[in-house]
């Protein structure tokens, strides 16, 4: 039996991967939003995780060729 690979994370404004994680809790959170300020400073700072969430783009990868 395979591991479910994290989904990616990408930027839906420049399409850079920002994360891969298996749950989007506090910790991710707060990087989803340090790159936001530091790439996209002149965007409205989203005021929650819903909100923030509609700037990026998440997709799960393909399980590797066996």
């Amino acid at each position: 039996m395979r591991r479910p690979r994290p989904p990616v994370v990408t930027c839906a404004q420049c399409r850079k991967t920002v994360l891969e994680a298996d749950l989007i809790g506090d910790e991710e959170e707060c990087a989803l939003r340090d790159q936001r300020l530091a790439v996209h400073p002149n965007t409205v700072r989203p005021e929650t995780r819903g909100v923030l969430l509609r700037h990026f783009v998440i997709t799960e990868r393909p399980p590797p060729a066996a």
